[in-house]
């Protein structure tokens, strides 16, 4: 469509220059419509390469070694397959009449976030225009958020009941005195490009002093984001995420597990619960025995943050500010998104929060069973 509107405007240019010619003007008269329809012409020739050059391409993601694969996906090749059919990425495209398998829709989405590439560098490798890249992103990653986004979003209460026992002893084996810690609960915040549209000060942290999106995550010992909520204005406190969640009424009801009270443990934002055990802050009354209890408390916390870490490492383009628009992308649904696809990528290969505390993520088909 593009080169048609192209050649329509050079053939209006054409009919300029004859005109010159006809009334004998000179090149002075006719210098801006001769430059222009050279200029169009020169378009023309590269838009017809482009779409040549584009048109030749069939993704295979067979193609790529190993390394390669894990570099421009994170997942390798065989995993890349695999994981499509699983999750049935059956993204549909009435209007626009793509043919896209489940395999290509999920490379998209995972190299898209993988790095902040343009979408005029990924044409080549998937074979396709940079609009037709875009829709299909956009679809996929609502596809991945309407079919599995629940197993971020809700509490998995069954899940926890399986696991919460061992989630406690794998805390207590790294020298924590609570006995029955399953996680650990922690806001984060992502940094997003200065909204417009009356949005600056809903999004602005003081805090930070950043504009931002919160979220608020529950991670486990085998490193998986158990449970994430969100996006949130970035002047919000941490309290506010946890009361608007609606978490503390999901925890009461399932941290009680086989008679023994079980708990997530936070910062000393957090208010004191059964199931929530949080820090004694800083205050100068603080005894002895208290500055010891959030001394070795800390030491398994940091964990959390390396959830966070992972999630923005293996998909860059999540901790890249200038391309997380609020007003142009969802840009709260590709971090779940992303967050998804690292607990997924934990199923298969591991992380560093399971390897410190000694316990294995469940297997991909245990993680998609709910």
């Amino acid at each position: 469509m593009a080169i048609g509107v192209l050649r329509r405007r050079r053939a209006r240019l054409r009919r300029m220059v004859r005109a010159h010619f006809v009334l004998d003007h000179d090149l002075v008269d006719m210098h801006h419509a001769a430059r222009l329809y050279l200029q169009v012409g020169a378009l023309i020739r590269r838009s017809v390469s482009r779409a040549v050059r584009v048109g030749e391409v069939t993704f295979n993601v067979n193609v790529f070694s190993a390394q390669e694969s894990l570099s421009t996906f994170r997942f390798l090749p065989s995993d890349v397959g695999r994981l499509a059919a699983a999750l049935h990425l059956d993204a549909f495209f009435p209007l626009r009449r793509y043919r896209v398998d489940a395999t290509e829709c999920l490379a998209i989405v995972l190299r898209r976030l993988a790095s902040p590439a343009r979408w005029a560098d990924l044409e080549v490798m998937f074979g396709r225009c940079r609009s037709s890249l875009s829709e299909i992103f956009g679809r996929t990653v609502d596809r991945l958020m309407t079919k599995w986004g629940h197993l971020l979003t809700r509490w998995r209460g069954e899940f926890m009941a399986e696991r919460g026992a061992v989630y406690a002893d794998a805390v207590r084996r790294r020298g924590a005195p609570l006995q029955t810690c399953v996680g650990f609960i922690d806001g984060t915040a992502i940094h997003v490009a200065r909204p417009g549209g009356g949005l600056q000060r809903a999004c602005y942290s003081g805090h930070k002093r950043r504009h931002l999106l919160k979220f608020q995550s529950f991670t486990t010992p085998d490193g998986l984001v158990f449970h994430m909520y969100g996006p949130h204005e970035g002047r919000r406190h941490d309290m506010v995420l946890y009361y608007e969640s609606g978490l503390d009424d999901d925890l009461w009801q399932t941290l009680l597990i086989d008679g023994v009270q079980h708990c997530l443990y936070g910062d000393s934002s957090y208010v004191l619960r059964a199931w929530m055990q949080t820090g004694h802050g800083n205050g100068p009354d603080r005894i002895e025995a208290e500055r010891a209890f959030d001394l070795s408390m800390s030491r398994v916390r940091e964990t959390v943050e390396w959830g966070y870490e992972d999630v923005q490492q293996y998909f860059t383009t999540l901790d890249f500010q200038r391309k997380l628009k609020i007003r142009e992308t969802a840009v709260g649904k590709q971090y779940l998104c992303g967050a998804l696809l690292c607990n997924i990528r934990s199923c298969l290969y591991g992380n560093q929060t399971e390897s410190y505390f000694g316990y294995d993520p469940p297997s991909l088909e245990r993680y998609l069973s709910d």
